[in-house]
């Protein structure tokens, strides 16, 4: 996938990673594009691994303000004087939540951050010829210090037109058996893990 121009280039920042988890322009098991819930409990462990992985924030896209309003109160909660002491390291994870209403509100919060267009980093359970290594990403990002949004889809996961916005498509995470079914949140730890582990 071609590069967007302008993106980052001659401009020189830190090292800015962050994360969207996707619920719109998905697809089924049947090819079709749709509309995903929230999973709560994505929410919540993504935090924790893309605060420990020092993601610089976590974006939680959806298009319907009903589930934005869900996921506000569950930030509130953990924000608020009961969840703050009840668990401080929850309230941290959630710190760096932020709820958008589409891919593009993420992209121009990160621009707005940062002063360059982030990179986008796309994630699939499909293999392709144009798929980039994690290493290779890797030695990418610590050598362009740049800004960068790495996507995860739900559902079935993203569809074409998700996908053909990508800088950067991530190879599939792949064990030893042919089963390949992880769910969002932990294939996001473990991608985190791969590109900025340790």
């Amino acid at each position: 996938m071609e590069a967007v121009a302008g993106r980052g280039q001659g401009v020189s920042v830190p090292l800015s990673l962050n994360v969207a988890l996707l619920h719109d322009g998905m697809v089924d098991k049947t090819g079709k594009s749709v509309s995903t819930s929230v999973t709560l409990i994505d929410v919540h462990d993504i935090a924790r691994s893309c605060r420990t992985y020092g993601a610089d924030a976590l974006f939680v896209s959806h298009p319907s303000q009903t589930m934005r309003a869900l996921v506000r109160t569950v930030k509130r909660h953990w924000d608020g004087d009961f969840g703050s002491t009840y668990n401080p390291n929850r309230q941290d994870a959630l710190g760096i939540l932020d709820i958008v209403g589409s891919l593009d509100e993420a992209v121009m919060k990160v621009e707005q951050r940062t002063g360059v267009l982030p990179k986008i980093l796309a994630t699939s359970a499909r293999d392709g010829s144009d798929r980039t290594s994690f290493s290779d990403m890797s030695a990418i990002m610590e050598k362009d210090r740049g800004s960068y949004l790495l996507l995860f889809g739900t559902g079935w996961g993203m569809g074409p037109e998700l996908m053909q916005r990508a800088d950067y498509t991530l190879k599939p995470l792949k064990g030893p058996t042919a089963y390949n079914h992880l769910s969002v949140r932990a294939a996001c730890a473990i991608v985190l893990d791969r590109l900025r582990g340790s």
